[in-house]
């Protein structure tokens, strides 16, 4: 990956015969020059829904608020590999806002970065604690990933909601890192804070 583009790892869900399938999808994230916008990919099958991109807007205007970053100068492009994925919801709102800001801050993004978390636009940047069935299926997928492709790494670190419900003790090879709001999480992970009187946003911002 070049310097302006980053490969970012998602937990999704789906409901496949009344019970719920949960994965990791990788998301290939690139910068350009541009005026602020968002352009997602939508070949091979992959769909991004409303939500989807409306949430974007979202992280977009929250980052603009607590980050002198190039927001409105910089355009984001997001490409799901494989095929006929779906993108859905706002369960990416963590791993997502912190690999934007890595980008755009030009700050590298630990490997492996692996995060969930959702923000609701009218909780500003404060991260909804997960309900427990939920996270632990992801973090059983964190779990797997983990050890598959990163045998000798030890315990990997993944970031999640504060607050949320998880069985710790079955989680051998994740370091789970509670946190509170996305600007957290960057602090954690990127070791970026936001700047002095940064204020927050409860709706998205629409170009």
């Amino acid at each position: 990956m070049s310097p302006d583009s980053l490969q970012l790892l998602l937990f999704t869900q789906a409901d496949v015969g009344g019970c719920a399938l949960f994965r990791v999808v990788p998301v290939e994230l690139r910068v350009s020059p541009g005026q602020g916008r968002v352009w997602v990919n939508v070949s091979k099958g992959h769909v991004f829904t409303p939500v989807w991109q409306r949430h974007a807007q979202h992280l977009a205007a929250l980052g603009r608020a607590h980050y002198a970053l190039p927001w409105d100068e910089t355009d984001l492009h997001v490409c799901a590999r494989g095929r006929n994925v779906t993108l859905d919801g706002r369960s990416a709102s963590l791993p997502l806002f912190v690999a934007w800001v890595a980008l755009l801050s030009g700050r590298p993004l630990p490997s492996p970065f692996l995060g969930t978390g959702v923000a609701l636009e009218e909780h500003g940047e404060r991260l909804a604690p997960a309900p427990r069935e939920f996270l632990q299926g992801k973090l059983g997928v964190a779990q797997s990933y983990a050890r598959q492709v990163f045998p000798e790494a030890g315990r990997v670190a993944v970031y999640v909601p504060e607050g949320s419900g998880f069985d710790a003790q079955t989680l051998t090879a994740l370091d789970v890192r509670p946190v509170p709001t996305l600007t957290r999480a960057v602090s954690a992970v990127l070791g970026l804070e936001p700047r002095a009187g940064a204020g927050d946003v409860t709706k998205p911002e629409v170009p």
